[in-house]
């Protein structure tokens, strides 16, 4: 090569550096965003970028080209878990990187190919042949930097088959799907599907049939496949009482569950719960399935094992523009099994933990409570006040009723006209009485206090202090251990909290008696259960 040709490609290397030019292109809508040399740019949710997420901070990411060394510095520093080729980086850290990788302004959305053009490796080529359409693409720049969550991906034990077993349990209450080659594990991986490994394509809030839905982050396949790689056992555990028992339902959701499976391609064993039985979460029917002759025999270690989903008692808003949760079951369910809990954002994407909101009626926390004591001259009138499941009638029947009281009561008398008559008469004979209704306004209790009044007999009021949570939550409990209780619909104890009036002595009261729950029991197992949170909400 002579010097002229030598001075005339060094004119053109140089010439091509510097008109060099650094761009991110979206890869959606190839909508370019232009990056000087050496000039810092804010990128985030901006007009530069065209982005509208909420989630994503107007300045989300710091971008500094060196359009000479083909190097692209970013440090992330808005409130979204950024992403670089599908793996999240840490806030407020510089990464240092080049042409072809793919940056995330959130992690698994708004993606942006780093472009250098020309890029390394093709300026000799251009030297050469600068009008060759036939150019060799370069190879991606090695990172200099270990990205949050790359664990080396390690071969997996246990090859991937979608053939498994479906068995029913309980009269359909509990499906069970099992692959062929499950192992039972001490590590529980174990997570809600609806919402945190999927969600519905259509955007609705239920899906539209058994093909609407799609995963909700496209992180978590290989999350799952690292997590059976680390030694753990993959679990769903879902409740999914709108399937119900027909055969053509469960069917379709089968063939949906068994596609997700395929789509994730790792061994997952499934539980379902179709009704309102003891395997409902936040119960832990599926979970004692699963401990007592689904895991090979294996003992689950607790304190290795978690859960993840998503209702989680979050209040709206607890990101931008977002929905509260709809139940607290997901992590009830964690704290009855006394299982790590995570909302999918906090496992698969790093998110900080939100606040939410526990029940109001915490069942691990009882307070050792008694009766009042009850002496009173006969004859008198107690007039008892609290909703269903408050507790009125087993105190009436335990405490007053062996004191000589007769037990006047709607449910068994059919009106509150024939309660009346028997007060009236039983008053006349001299003898005292409860009146064990629910009587939640002054209309109710009038007729009564009248009748007292009279007679001129003292005629007292006893109130139920159990709060309407717990008359919730003592309701669900008779609903799962006497099977010849009715079932006390949650409308009716709303009505009674709607319809309440606080007594007050003014209404003609000698005196206003408060009255604590307090709970007796069958047998351990009883008390066990009724110390859990049963509610959803």
């Amino acid at each position: 090569m002579n010097i002229q040709k030598v001075f005339r490609h060094i004119h053109q290397y140089q010439f091509i550096m510097s008109t060099r030019k650094c761009y991110l292109r979206n890869l959606s809508t190839n909508h370019k965003i232009n990056l000087l040399h050496e000039q810092p740019k804010m990128i985030g949710r901006n007009l530069d970028t065209l982005v509208e997420d909420l989630l994503v901070s107007r300045e989300q990411l710091k971008c500094t080209a060196n359009t000479e060394s083909c190097e692209l510095s970013i440090t992330p520093v808005g409130r979204a878990i950024s992403g670089l080729d599908g793996y999240a980086v840490t806030k407020n850290r510089t990464y240092n990187i080049g042409h072809g990788h793919r940056l995330e302004l959130r992690l698994g959305f708004h993606q942006f190919e780093v472009v250098f053009e020309p890029h390394p490796g093709q300026e000799n080529e251009e030297v050469e042949n600068k009008e060759s359409e036939n150019e060799i693409p370069a190879k991606k720049r090695k990172m200099d930097f270990p990205i949050f969550g790359t664990e080396k991906e390690v071969e997996n034990k246990l090859p991937f088959t979608d053939k498994g077993n479906w068995e029913s349990i309980d009269n359909k209450e509990l499906l069970i799907f099992t692959p062929e080659n499950m192992e039972g594990r001490l590590k529980i991986a174990a997570f809600d599907i609806d919402g945190t490994i999927i969600k519905t394509k259509s955007g609705a809030r239920f899906p539209k049939n058994s093909s609407d839905w799609e995963l909700n982050m496209s992180e978590i396949p290989q999350r799952l496949r690292n997590l059976q790689a680390e030694g753990f056992k993959l679990v769903f555990f879902t409740n999914q009482s709108g399937v119900g028992k027909e055969l053509s339902k469960i069917s379709d959701f089968k063939w949906k569950i068994e596609n997700v499976i395929k789509k994730l391609a790792v061994p997952i064993q499934v539980f379902i719960a179709l009704g309102r039985s003891m395997y409902r979460k936040p119960l832990l029917g599926m979970w004692n399935v699963l401990k007592g002759n689904k895991n090979g025999g294996v003992d689950i270690d607790l304190n290795e094992s978690f859960y993840v989903g998503d209702a989680a008692g979050r209040q709206k808003n607890w990101a931008p523009k977002r929905p509260k949760d709809h139940s607290l079951a997901d992590r009830l369910f964690a704290m009855n099994a006394g299982l790590k809990f995570y909302t999918p954002e906090e496992y698969f994407l790093k998110a900080k933990p939100v606040s939410f909101s526990m029940p109001e009626f915490d069942p691990r926390n009882l307070p050792a409570e008694k009766y009042p004591e009850v002496d009173f001259e006969s004859p008198n009138v107690i007039v008892m006040v609290g909703g269903p499941g408050s507790g009125k009638s087993h105190f009436s029947k335990s405490v007053l009723v062996p004191k000589g009281y007769v037990h006047i009561n709607r449910d068994n008398l059919g009106s509150w006209q024939k309660c009346v008559k028997i007060l009236q008469e039983n008053i006349d004979a001299g003898r005292s009485c409860v009146v064990d209704n629910t009587n939640p306004d002054k209309e109710s209790r009038v007729r009564y206090i009248e009748i007292a009044k009279k007679a001129k007999v003292p005629c007292r009021c006893f109130v139920m202090s159990t709060n309407f949570q717990q008359t919730k939550h003592n309701n669900r409990f008779r609903e799962l251990t006497d099977k010849s209780h009715v079932p006390v619909n949650e409308i009716i104890i709303n009505g009674f909290k709607k319809k309440f009036e606080e007594p007050d002595v003014s209404e003609g009261f000698e005196e206003i008696i408060k009255v604590p729950f307090v709970p007796e029991f069958q047998n351990t197992e009883h008390e066990k259960l009724y110390r859990m949170f049963l509610l959803e909400k």
